[in-house]
């Protein structure tokens, strides 16, 4: 692919196409929508050659005191199925150039390439090592997830949906002072992290209205609602967002039922993967293997890297560089 041929443009809105879609939140329309609306900047391109569209992007723009502005491309590029793995490469490494003679530096943790991190070489300092996500597929019958769940989550699942537990669903109301951002903030405070921005699914909600949300609680057949898990909807592609539970959910593997009852609902609506976030097997084992026994496959990122002044420099001090683990 001849830079001559390809370009990519400057867009005043998200770039968000049926050749594109991909189940990726972070370049989709609504995080652009939620992301401005607190405070976050965001900027938009489109990669074409001629007239048909082959790419698109969304970046991060943030400030570092003293430095100025950062471009940060989280996941993504989106491509379309037509352009080859080369050509992917090259335009990848095209946009980032760009965004480094626009910008002060350059953040970038991008898609593996034909499995492989496709800045691998080149002016960039590794500063963290690759991020691996659980991704659910959803693109099949409920017998095919079902068989791809691990024996013990699948027994939990069976002891729960014999619990007499009740699952209801419905799209979340956006208030600040919703029960399940009480629960979220309490959890943090206990556990020690600081998480997401609590204003990013309330503006999420709001922007996207009825069809961006649902929330799955389980309530006990006392009455008692002991879990919950919180869904934001990008289709073709979902996130686990926000899920809590009580010591008589965990008891009672409510998680287990909640996840799977909207995995069965998310599939029968064309949803084709669930983002279950980062696999921490180190820090948080007991998560990480509930999401991998749900049936989920690691998503393994490519190393987030920094291209600003004195990183290639640094980079030639050091050899490779060491890029420190996530």
């Amino acid at each position: 692919m001849r830079a001559m041929d390809t370009r990519w443009e400057n867009s005043d809105r998200p770039v968000w196409s049926a050749a594109l879609a991909a189940p990726i939140r972070q370049h989709h329309p609504l995080h652009a929508a939620a992301s401005e609306a607190t405070g976050q900047r965001l900027r938009h391109l489109a990669l074409r050659r001629g007239g048909p569209l082959l790419g698109a992007a969304q970046i991060g723009i943030r400030r570092w005191p003293g430095w100025g502005d950062f471009a940060v491309l989280g996941r993504g590029p989106l491509w379309s199925p037509a352009l080859a793995e080369s050509d992917r490469r090259d335009a990848l490494h095209a946009l980032l150039r760009r965004l480094r003679a626009d910008h002060r530096g350059v953040m970038a943790a991008p898609e593996r390439i034909g499995g492989a991190d496709p800045l691998e070489d080149g002016p960039w300092l590794p500063v963290v090592t690759p991020i691996s996500l659980a991704e659910l597929a959803l693109d099949a019958t409920a017998e095919t997830l079902l068989s791809r769940q691990s024996g013990k989550w699948r027994n939990r699942l069976r002891r729960a949906d014999g619990a007499g537990l009740s699952v209801k669903h419905a799209p979340w109301d956006p208030e600040p002072t919703h029960w399940l951002l009480a629960k979220e903030a309490r959890q943090r405070q206990r556990r020690g992290y600081r998480g997401f921005d609590m204003a990013y699914p309330l503006a999420w909600a709001r922007m996207g209205g009825k069809e961006a949300t649902r929330l799955f609680t389980a309530t006990a057949p006392d009455g008692e609602v002991v879990a919950a898990m919180l869904f934001l909807l990008h289709k073709p592609g979902a996130t686990y967002h926000i899920g809590w539970t009580g010591p008589r959910g965990r008891e009672m593997y409510a998680h287990n039922l909640l996840l799977w009852r909207a995995a069965l609902w998310l599939s029968a609506r064309g949803f084709t993967a669930l983002d279950l976030d980062v696999v921490e097997t180190e820090t948080a084992p007991g998560l990480a293997r509930f999401k991998l026994g749900a049936g989920a496959r690691v998503v393994t990122l490519g190393a987030t890297r920094l291209w600003a002044p004195g990183t290639g420099l640094v980079r030639c001090l050091t050899g490779r560089g060491a890029p420190r683990a996530a």
